[in-house]
């Protein structure tokens, strides 16, 4: 993490509540804004997050403030990019798409060093798994998993005159529904061939609808494999692999009713269970993906 000190100093001492209280007060704000179903259970407590209490508190409120600056100093210039649009006179002509590629990081490259400062150009430090956990408030995981805090992001979408302002939708998009998007926002198909050779069909489809606030039909299946983690979602349904859990078995949910994953419903319902298994399986055998070689509870 890198971050301006005088962006760091705005938000020294407002971390200090620690990651738990945290979590519970964006879950508040998130129901609070209506961005959350609230039948969705605030999922519990991380494995790799661990005591507020035994934490050197100076330092992890550091690093969160750091993370904060970072965000920052983004949404900054994020606004410049905005205002040139406008200064050019080309704000109503321009889509912009704002989104991660996964949830939150957890990772500590060189481990937990209260010694190192974060922000500063000569360390390297990261946010660590208590904060980076809570940073998926309120879902499972984050970054390398494929429960909902791993791989659901925002997706924000600007274009003055096309996309209503502060609307939401449920509808489910993937990045690979990015291609797609700007090839017909410009009129374009995609190349047949490329340096001679033929390409493939894409997968994605254009998002296109849901920006005109129309409902797009859902992808018949999604697939996921990173570091052992697997996930298929089906319509409602998401069957998951997560390879840290002990012991690991494929978990079931139902992303309406339950979309923080508290209810595995694998051995309540074995033949669904078994029916998206065996379609990750065809998918990662096509693409040579990871099997986790297990069966069904």
């Amino acid at each position: 993490m890198h971050a301006w000190p005088e962006d760091i100093a705005k938000y020294r001492g407002k971390y200090k509540m620690g990651w738990e209280n945290l979590r519970q007060q964006r879950h508040a704000r998130q129901l609070e804004l209506g961005m959350l179903d609230p039948k969705w259970k605030l999922s519990p407590t991380d494995s790799k997050s661990y005591e507020w209490s035994g934490a050197n508190q100076d330092w992890e409120d550091l690093r969160r403030a750091t993370y904060a600056a970072m965000v920052d100093r983004m949404d900054q210039n994020i606004g410049r990019v905005l205002a040139a649009l406008k200064e050019f006179g080309i704000e109503d002509n321009t889509v912009v798409m704002f989104l991660s590629d996964n949830g939150g990081c957890t990772e500590e490259p060189g481990g937990r060093d209260d010694t190192q400062q974060p922000g500063i150009v000569n360390t390297y430090t990261a946010v660590g798994p208590a904060w980076g956990w809570a940073q998926n408030t309120p879902f499972r995981r984050y970054k390398s998993w494929v429960n909902e805090g791993g791989i659901s992001t925002p997706f924000i979408v600007r274009w003055p005159g096309h996309v209503k302002p502060n609307t939401q939708t449920g509808q489910i998009g993937h990045i690979i529904d990015v291609l797609p998007t700007c090839l017909e926002l410009a009129g374009a198909k995609p190349l047949a061939t490329i340096i001679g050779v033929s390409t493939k069909p894409l997968e994605g489809h254009s998002l296109a609808p849901i920006f005109r606030g129309e409902t797009r039909p859902q992808p018949e299946e999604l697939c996921w494999e990173w570091s052992g983690n697997c996930a298929i979602r089906r319509g409602k349904w998401k069957l998951v692999w997560d390879a840290a859990a002990k012991p690991s078995s494929w978990e079931l949910y139902d992303m309406e009713a339950d979309r923080t994953e508290w209810n595995n419903l694998a051995a309540r319902m074995p033949e669904k269970a078994g029916e998206l298994k065996a379609a990750y399986e065809r998918w990662a055998k096509a693409t040579d993906r990871v099997i986790p070689r297990a069966s069904l509870p």
